[in-house]
């Protein structure tokens, strides 16, 4: 469903909605003749096509509101990570500037490099659905050279310390950011998603109206309501995707801090 992610929000919302519209809509003109030709009490009919929609209604609901506050929870959480790391680049960068020269210059410089590393190489990769590398390279030299230095003072001893926990903090928080992409929704699951939806709209087919204007209405709500909830969870499902994701503003930021420090 890699696709999905190219589209505009409102292409893909329209797409999402005009699909399942469009099902139940073809659905219901060539059902409605069958089953009013068979159908002989329409109120017992109704009736019992209404308890099998809300049966099933309840229990399609129970899994998609599970799985929509899954998504979003995760959307929550790797937004704030991706802020958890810029922050932390933020005050080790500052902590660098402690240091004796020409160390705080060369640590200063990689701590740039690194921001502008994620946000033009690291969030474009991010969007492609790829696993970036060139910011874990520069992140791994940082650490090399940072573990290379040896404090000449007690005082600078301990700013060192408390920088290397922070550079440690930043290892594990780049790290959650890389396996952002992989916590989507597996494509079974989607399966069984889009099914429950199109279940849900057949159901609806059933019922005998007197007034075809009433039903096609009636239906194709239904159509609509499933459409959207389909289009939410696909637009939340990937964080780093699409028109709905979380962007680089907050490196953004930091480098600026950087650059005008």
């Amino acid at each position: 469903m890699d696709w999905i992610y190219a589209l505009p929000n409102w292409f893909f919302f329209i797409f999402c909605c005009g699909a399942t519209l469009l099902f139940s809509m073809v659905g219901l003109v060539l059902l409605r003749p069958w089953v009013r030709a068979h159908v002989s009490d329409s109120a017992e009919h109704n009736d019992l096509v209404s308890y099998f929609l809300g049966s099933s209604g309840v229990v399609y609901g129970i899994l998609l509101g599970l799985v929509a506050a899954g998504v979003w929870s995760n959307f929550q959480a790797l937004s704030a990570q991706v802020d958890g790391e810029a922050t932390i680049t933020a005050a080790l960068y500052q902590d660098m500037a402690t240091y004796p020269q020409p160390y705080r210059h060369l640590y200063q410089q990689e701590l740039k490099a690194y921001v502008r590393s994620v946000i033009y190489q690291d969030w474009p990769a991010h969007n492609r659905g790829e696993v970036p590398q060139e910011s874990s390279k520069i992140l791994r030299s940082f650490k090399n050279n940072l573990f290379d230095f040896v404090p000449p003072t007690p005082r600078l001893r301990v700013v060192h310390e408390q920088a290397i926990n922070q550079l440690n903090e930043l290892l594990i928080a780049h790290r959650l950011r890389l396996r952002g992409d992989q916590a989507n929704l597996p494509e079974l699951l989607w399966w069984v998603i889009i099914l429950g939806a199109l279940i849900n709209v057949a159901i609806s087919w059933f019922f005998v109206a007197k007034d075809i204007t009433h039903q096609v209405a009636l239906t194709a709500l239904i159509a609509l309501l499933l459409g959207s909830l389909l289009f939410l969870t696909a637009a939340m499902d990937n964080p780093f995707r699409g028109g709905f994701s979380v962007d680089a503003s907050a490196f953004e930021s930091v480098l600026y801090e950087m650059v005008n420090y």
